[in-house]
């Protein structure tokens, strides 16, 4: 066993970490390739998942990883790529040995590359800080779990939260710091969920800024039971190069074409019993899409409809210091955020606003 192997393995979660966000819908992996305990080569999961980052790191050592070890923050895959396996890769380079963080939970690898290398006679260490792998890459975990995306809501609200003035006329209820911080939530995510009825009242953009700066286009999932989604809203203006997905239960052809010319991904689903598409069959749909992580911007009957339904993983609230009042539009419908099965994680002060972020307990 190296001496150096947890040096290693915590740089290879450190670079991981460093690069959450650009890989969707791939976990976010660290590798690092040395010899004698020196640094050969190391290497982050490439943007939108491909080349991994073990192949990026094997391209980078050559020939020098010819019996050299390896320290990786997950699995390397089992199944098949433009140049082979990421296991058949290393074995093709010659490593010898490799440290690893945790299994592969995704059926086509899990375990399986473990087996292969140890049948082609290079050591296999692994089970080294799963804990970060877990924490980091969470929303892949999950939804390979539970067969849905990692969703998390964020929203700004009033000390006695309520998310809105009865005329809906407030603008913002949250400082211009907080919603710094709400683009940064935004760039680490990897598509943002939506109703229509926030795009009529809201009329948002759904871009990630920084210091006013456009960076990034996340794809968009808009709710919209009649497609009633202003053709003229921000949202649709700025589609270019931008993936917008809608869900509804119209079969009117004239209003489906009319979004489809657009460029929009319209799928049409059946009401159910209560006059509603179903949310639990529509997250479903959502991972066959590839859609691993969610961040919801929406109101509280759908935020209330999400936590009746047992659809949200985490919850970000911005809390201003001043209130409402009664006949302000409820965070929750019936409900406050004592109410529900939360654990604190974090709490932070931005200026005159409160940031919490919980966990929904199961």
């Amino acid at each position: 066993m190296s001496p150096n192997y947890l040096k290693f393995i915590n740089e290879a979660h450190k670079i991981a970490k460093k690069n959450f966000g650009n890989s969707f819908p791939n976990p976010v992996v660290g590798c690092l390739i040395a010899k004698k305990n020196k640094l050969i080569s190391k290497a982050v999961t490439n943007i939108s998942g491909r080349p991994h980052a073990e192949e990026i790191a094997l391209k980078k050592a050559g020939k020098r990883a010819t019996g050299a070890t390896m320290y990786v923050t997950l699995e390397p895959c089992f199944h098949n790529s433009i140049n082979g396996s990421c296991v058949d890769q290393i074995l093709r380079a010659g490593i010898k040995e490799i440290y690893i963080s945790t299994k592969d939970p995704d059926k086509r690898t899990n375990s399986k590359s473990i087996k292969k290398l140890k049948l082609n006679k290079v050591n296999v260490i692994y089970g080294l800080h799963e804990e970060k792998t877990l924490l980091l890459n969470k929303f892949f975990f999950h939804s390979i779990k539970n067969k849905r995306p990692y969703t998390k809501i964020k929203m700004a609200i009033s000390k006695d939260q309520k998310i809105a003035w009865k005329n809906y006329k407030s603008k913002w209820i949250s400082n211009s710091k907080s919603r710094e911080y709400a683009h940064y939530l935004r760039s680490k995510s990897q598509a943002i969920l939506t109703t229509s009825k926030t795009i009529i009242k809201d009329n948002p953009r759904f871009t990630i800024r920084i210091k006013d700066k456009k960076i990034k286009h996340l794809p968009i999932i808009i709710i919209d039971n009649s497609l009633n989604t202003p053709i003229n809203s921000r949202v649709m203006n700025e589609r270019h190069n931008k993936r917008i997905i809608i869900f509804t239960f119209t079969k009117n052809k004239l209003k489906v074409n009319k979004f489809v010319t657009l460029g929009c991904e319209v799928i049409i689903f059946k009401k159910n019993s209560k006059g509603y598409m179903s949310l639990k069959k529509i997250f479903k749909k959502l991972y066959l899409l590839k859609i691993s992580d969610l961040l919801v911007e929406a109101g509280g009957i759908f935020f209330s409809n999400l936590i009746y339904e047992r659809l949200v993983d985490e919850i970000h609230l911005f809390q201003a210091e001043f209130d409402i009042g009664k006949k302000g539009i409820p965070m929750l419908i019936n409900k406050k955020i004592s109410d529900l099965d939360l654990m604190l994680i974090k709490k932070k002060k931005i200026t005159n606003n409160y940031y919490y972020k919980y966990s929904v307990l199961k």
